[in-house]
């Protein structure tokens, strides 16, 4: 069975809401990727490429089969017989454990803030001990 290397780094990673998607695909990394900025939509973050080693953001790796990768498609609104009107698009990048995929936002970013700390798991931790703590 053909597998797919995908690096997530907003809501698919672990003990965040869409991660039952892949719970079940083989985790194979953690680590950090240089070259693109996340930035804040809101509920999910967007990431686009710098072109330079600026910027970076926290990913982990997952091995995930045709089908997982065609729901992920689905699940980020990437259609590749209609990129200019996707969501997001799927890219090739290397990883340490071959090629891979990353899904790079392909909206405007005009209102959306820059995270400099490139990890969405660690906001999204902060935030909702944030929020309980108001609503205390």
């Amino acid at each position: 069975m053909p597998t797919n290397i995908v690096a997530v780094y907003g809501t698919l990673r672990e003990g965040l809401n869409n991660h039952t998607l892949i719970s079940e695909c083989k985790r194979i990394g953690l680590g950090w990727l240089t070259g693109f900025r996340m930035h804040n939509l809101g509920d999910y973050p967007g990431i686009v490429s710098t072109h330079d080693d600026g910027g970076r953001i926290r990913v982990e790796w997952y091995d995930v089969s045709d089908e997982i990768l065609e729901e992920l498609d689905r699940l980020e609104g990437y259609d590749p017989n209609a990129v200019d009107a996707s969501m997001y698009i799927r890219k090739r990048i290397f990883s340490p454990y071959g090629r891979g995929w990353i899904y790079l936002y392909n909206k405007s970013l005009d209102n959306a803030p820059y995270m400099e700390a490139g990890d969405w798991e660690r906001f999204s931790r902060t935030t909702m001990t944030h929020q309980s703590a108001q609503s205390a």
